[in-house]
């Protein structure tokens, strides 16, 4: 069975694309983003800033006048995400060197802002209604869970939710892939897959570069997805797992590599990952079953507080090895495993070869049972 799992998505306006060097043009003019917003009264200010992997760049910062009009101007050498930020919320916008854009604004519908001069920053706007749209439904679901969970969540309440998250990741998921398709003229599909389960997705992402790539090959954008399904190719199944080496909650030094010659999943989780937390009693199970024929678990938390760490081990009764670095998603082996959400599994068979990645609840017992025969 090949469905989409339930995650706690580590979402971010921060592109994740890698500064790559490219053809520049020999002449750089300067692009102009004017707007008007409404219903803004507290807003003082507006400023554009260039998304990157370590930060955000100021490109132009500007007041405000009395009727609530501003004007930014800049620089870019390529066509470039950035965003329009401002008090009460930010807007994605896609710019070159001679973008003229204007744009309206409700401060107290900033969603729903209108773009003129651009087809693709239109483009733009309704990959981010189409995602905010599946982000409200999950944080819903995700409420609601937290609500139960203080209460001791019944099992038939617990699958209901379970169930409820699946389908709307699986819908999400569809959703994004089936808006890419459509959008192959504009690089707004290189942001797109920032909302992709991108390790479950490298078909896709290798369909969508063969697409893409004659058309954009010297956009920083189109580099980086090249080098990016190379990468996870490295944690294909198939490919040797990388080693992991981190500090347990006493300090002491644990690593995959320790676990040879054992079949290993190497669980990521964290203690504020209510999926995770769900999910972990059927691993609690599994281990119980299988850990005297050769089985071990690796717990590898994305947590950043020790204390709540430790109280979920405690809690949720995880009797097998844990590491972690405490650094959340700047963690080491967010990046080494490419990593976008959790819960994730890696599933290693004796001698660190990858054999299955995103096997969870019914599919991981029932490759556990292929593998140890009952």
């Amino acid at each position: 069975m090949n469905k989409i799992k339930i995650t706690c998505l580590a979402l971010t306006l921060i592109l994740l694309f890698g500064a790559c060097n490219s053809d520049k043009p020999e002449e750089i003019s300067g692009f102009t983003v004017s707007g008007e917003i409404t219903n803004g009264k507290d807003i003082k200010q507006v400023s554009i800033q260039e998304l990157t992997t370590s930060g955000l760049i100021l490109l132009d910062t500007a007041t405000l006048d009395a009727s609530g009009k501003f004007t930014l101007n800049g620089k870019l050498s390529e066509k470039t995400f950035c965003i329009l930020r401002f008090t009460k919320g930010d807007i994605v916008l896609l710019v070159d060197s001679n973008s003229i854009l204007n744009l309206k604004i409700d401060a107290e519908k900033i969603e729903n802002y209108a773009i003129e001069n651009s087809t693709e920053n239109k483009e733009l706007k309704d990959l981010f209604l189409l995602n905010n749209s599946f982000m409200a439904k999950s944080q819903s679901i995700n409420e609601r869970f937290s609500q139960y969970n203080a209460n001791n969540i019944s099992p038939s309440v617990e699958l209901e939710i379970k169930q409820a998250f699946d389908s709307l990741q699986m819908n999400h998921q569809t959703a994004i892939k089936e808006f890419v398709v459509k959008s192959t003229n504009s690089l707004v599909p290189y942001f797109a897959t920032n909302f992709l389960l991108p390790d479950a997705e490298a078909s896709f992402l290798t369909t969508l570069d063969n697409a893409l790539y004659p058309k954009f090959s010297k956009s920083k954008y189109a580099i980086q997805l090249h080098q990016k399904i190379e990468k996870l190719n490295k944690t294909a199944e198939g490919a040797s797992a990388p080693d992991i080496v981190l500090n347990d909650p006493f300090g002491k030094k644990v690593s995959l590599s320790e676990l040879r010659g054992k079949i290993v999943l190497i669980d990521f989780w964290a203690s504020w990952c209510g999926p995770c937390r769900m999910e972990n009693p059927n691993n609690v199970k599994l281990y119980n079953k299988y850990k005297n024929a050769g089985f071990e678990i690796f717990g590898v938390s994305l947590d950043d507080n020790r204390d709540a760490w430790i109280a979920a081990i405690n809690k949720d009764k995880l009797l097998w090895p844990h590491g972690s670095d405490l650094l959340k998603w700047n963690s080491s082996v967010v990046s080494q495993y490419n990593i976008s959400a959790i819960p994730y599994t890696v599933l290693v068979d004796k001698e660190g070869k990858i054999i299955a990645k995103e096997l969870r609840g019914e599919e991981l017992a029932f490759k556990l049972k292929e593998i140890f025969g009952f």
